[in-house]
């Protein structure tokens, strides 16, 4: 009878225990480990970055800006339907001429940024404006000017992509585009070596400011 009793009083301790320790068995609170608040860590989206091309060549009349303009294929770079020269023999137009009648006697403004380095007049050219840009590109403007006051820069003179370098005055500007490393000086000094030849020395103005302004989202002829 004595070891019953011990033997109950036992297992009443045990029941005792169990129950006082229930609580901290339970499934929500075990070893206090899942009180603690789920710590969530947030993921910063990275922004794409919008890359932005800038404009650094534009055209050299206000019109062109405002208008597609339908040019004759005499007037355009490259080969044309335009005997240029008979000997030798050669159709090539080595720029792009903007005649009067689609940009009107109106303001001639620069096509790239760069350093005036002659205002000069030669035979076959008439008065033109030479300019060397720090990219190693060049701009020819020429066959436009009928007088020497219709041009507003000077050598030496800085020019920004836009600024007013003078007037057409007479029927078309002939705008040549070329770089430092191209045989593009003659003799006699003047930027027109090769102007009848399709050899890589003179590039396609339109090509150059058109693919400009795309890129940067402008309009474009």
């Amino acid at each position: 009878m004595k070891k019953k009793t011990v033997f109950l009083l036992i297992i009443g301790i045990i029941a005792i225990v169990l129950f006082a320790a229930k609580p901290l068995f339970n499934s929500n609170n075990l070893l206090n480990f899942n009180n603690h608040p789920k710590q969530t860590t947030k993921v910063k989206k990275k922004k794409k970055k919008v890359k932005t091309v800038p404009i650094t060549w534009g055209y050299p009349f206000k019109r062109l800006y405002e208008k597609k303009i339908k040019f004759k294929t005499g007037q355009m770079y490259g080969k044309t339907d335009v005997l240029r020269r008979t000997k030798p023999k050669s159709y090539f137009h080595d720029g792009y001429d903007f005649g009067f009648s689609e940009v009107g006697h109106s303001s001639v403004l620069a096509v790239h940024s760069g350093k005036v380095h002659r205002v000069h007049f030669r035979p076959g050219m008439g008065l033109y404006v030479w300019v060397i840009s720090k990219d190693g590109y060049v701009q020819v403007y020429q066959e436009g000017f009928l007088s020497i006051t219709d041009i507003y820069v000077k050598k030496g003179q800085h020019v920004k992509l836009g600024q007013k370098i003078g007037r057409l005055t007479g029927s078309h500007i002939h705008l040549g585009v070329t770089k430092t490393d191209k045989h593009y000086i003659d003799k006699h000094g003047d930027p027109c070596g090769n102007w009848w030849k399709n050899n890589g020395t003179w590039l396609n103005p339109m090509e150059i400011i058109n693919k400009n302004l795309a890129e940067a989202g402008k309009f474009h002829q």
